[in-house]
């Protein structure tokens, strides 16, 4: 018995594209792929792993081979697909959860932190050719070690920028639906919709 057939509909890492060629029939796609060319390519495919920017409405969904029995996303979300089409179909649907948490986070701290230290600023004053050098009072911006953050929403990605953030000596005060138990909250203080967080 020959191996499952898996369409892929972009151009992936090279680490996982060797993935699916070990453990797969692969049908690898050297560059993004129209929606139009989706349904052409995916003849056969018994799997297909799609991106985020790869739309798979109703629509869609209904065109796909009868041979597709699953549509896996290189991503955490999956709004992207109708999961609902795929279940009347009988396509299962799967995405990466968790992967992206810490990425995501460190994303959300670069930001602050470069909001804080005035570093956009900073970087295009030394692409232009216009950095002088230090002055005292250039680019002051201000410190965030010490400081209240809030974070609305203590998923898995609001609590890795909280462990983040605790490193900065940062004062952690969260909301969400419901409050998270004392091990996952640690030490953060939650308000729940009445209360003002970050005053």
């Amino acid at each position: 018995m020959g191996k499952p057939v898996l369409f892929v509909t972009r151009r992936l890492p090279a680490s996982i594209e060797a993935l699916a060629v070990r453990d797969y029939d692969a049908r690898l796609t050297p560059s993004d792929v129209a929606i139009a060319d989706l349904l052409v390519r995916a003849e056969g495919a018994d799997a297909l792993l799609c991106c985020p920017g790869d739309v798979l409405d109703a629509e869609t969904i209904a065109a796909l081979p009868g041979s597709v029995r699953v549509i896996g996303t290189f991503s955490v979300g999956y709004d992207h697909i109708d999961v609902a089409a795929a279940k009347a179909r009988g396509i299962r649907v799967c995405n990466t959860p968790d992967v992206l948490s810490v990425a995501t986070a460190e994303c959300a701290m670069l930001l602050i932190l470069a909001a804080a230290r005035r570093a956009g600023e900073g970087e295009r004053l030394v692409r232009s050719g216009k950095w002088a050098g230090w002055a005292p009072t250039q680019l002051l911006g201000t410190q965030v070690s010490g400081r209240r953050l809030g974070i609305f929403g203590m998923g898995r990605i609001g609590r890795e920028i909280a462990r983040m953030a605790r490193g900065f000596g940062m004062e952690i005060h969260y909301r969400d639906m419901t409050r998270l138990s004392p091990d996952l909250e640690q030490g953060a203080v939650f308000h729940d919709n009445d209360a003002r967080c970050c005053r």
